[in-house]
């Protein structure tokens, strides 16, 4: 059915009743993933009501977004209401958030709901560093993301994306495990330089000297381990990356 939503769409140009066709077809994917509900097979009509809202965006018409967003709705709801495991949380709301970076026909009108309940949803999940990731990620839509309105420019709304990843430090800040601690901090590091790369003047190279300065402190306390080996091999990775890209071969020097 969701092909052939694309091939409706694809032949627009010689059918005119394209529309109410796909009008039609969306309300009857809206009707077997309900049945999909309806059975509890969680899981796969989560993720097919993410794929529906991606095609419902493809189709750019006010029928195909009130389908979209009800679709994106629908798969916050099994989020809230029937996936309990953290790890499965963590996968879910990442796949929601990936699926909205990816759409572009929202109206702003229902897409600023929709990241802001990312967000909230985010900063809700069980554990520390399961919020700290989500949290981060959410800097993505305030940057990358796109609305109709915006005619398939990103959004990049530079002090959105600053908020986000300073939430996103402070919930590092208080995770009890220093080696996890320091895997976000250096994960949050390689998020900033994104950022800083792609053009996010509210990212500034004083926020990532502190971070480094912060890692640097925190990595001679943690326990041999395999862990700590990766996490200092990614740490001398970033720190290579950027004195490789960058003219701050300065903030990459100890002391």
């Amino acid at each position: 059915a969701m092909q052939l939503c694309r091939v409706y769409h694809d032949l627009a140009a010689d059918d005119e009743k394209w529309e109410k066709k796909v009008t039609k077809i969306l309300q009857y994917i809206n009707s077997l993933l309900s049945s999909l509900v309806k059975a509890e097979y969680w899981d796969l009509a989560l993720r097919l009501f993410l794929q529906a809202a991606l095609v419902c965006d493809l189709m750019g018409i006010q029928s195909a977004e009130t389908a979209g967003y009800e679709f994106v709705s629908q798969a916050f709801a099994i989020y809230e209401e029937e996936v309990s495991d953290s790890k499965a949380q963590l996968v879910a709301i990442s796949l929601i958030i990936a699926t909205f970076e990816r759409s572009i026909n929202f109206s702003e009108e229902n897409h600023e709901p929709l990241r802001s309940q990312c967000l909230r949803a985010s900063s809700k999940l069980l554990k520390k560093p399961d919020q700290c990731r989500a949290v981060s990620l959410c800097a993505h839509l305030y940057w990358s993301g796109k609305n109709r309105e915006m005619a398939g420019k990103p959004m990049e709304e530079g002090k959105k994306v600053l908020d986000c990843m300073k939430k996103a430090v402070r919930i590092s800040n208080q995770c009890m495990e220093p080696s996890v601690q320091v895997q976000l901090f250096v994960e949050l590091l390689n998020k900033y330089i994104y950022f800083l790369d792609n053009g996010c003047n509210d990212v500034s190279e004083v926020m990532i000297a502190q971070l480094i300065g912060k890692i640097r402190e925190d990595m001679p306390g943690l326990e041999a381990s395999e862990a700590t080996s990766q996490i200092t091999s990614h740490f001398k990775t970033t720190l290579e990356y950027i004195t490789a890209q960058h003219s701050m071969s300065s903030l990459t020097r100890e002391g």
